[in-house]
């Protein structure tokens, strides 16, 4: 079977368990969100440097001493992940998506780098909650 143009296929794939997958994503006020596994990967930083390929449109970040002024500090986002407050990177790049964009394929490169294809994401802007009716 040949399908028409207008289909587009979706590519994110199924949901993992919690335990077993990595999330990431951007949201429209430029925080970076790491899952608990995605920084475990990195080696549990306390900071990060920033980079972006305007060429392939990726943002690398990379593990770094927290010391230094232009790298990132990582804060404790509850029990499960890690943000990023990465506001004047994405701002300085254009990177200010209309909806949280959650990355399809996080990749850890040889060298530790996480690399995040900015092409490669699907919308996981939260759905507003229906308000419960009580029936008469």
């Amino acid at each position: 079977m040949t399908l028409e143009r207008h289909f587009e296929k979706f590519t994110a794939g199924p949901s993992l368990a919690k335990q077993q997958r990595v999330h990431v994503t951007l949201r429209p006020d430029g925080v970076i969100y790491l899952n608990q596994n995605i920084y475990r990967i990195l080696g549990k930083p306390g900071a990060v440097a920033l980079y972006y390929s305007r060429e392939t449109d990726t943002i690398a970040i990379e593990p770094a001493n927290p010391r230094f002024p232009a790298h990132f500090p990582l804060m404790q986002k509850g029990a499960a992940g890690w943000e990023i407050s990465a506001g004047p990177f994405c701002g300085h790049y254009g990177l200010r998506p209309k909806q949280t964009q959650q990355f399809i394929r996080p990749d850890i490169d040889a060298a530790g780098i996480l690399l995040l294809n900015m092409r490669e994401t699907v919308n996981s802007t939260p759905r507003p909650h229906k308000k419960r009716t009580k029936k008469p």
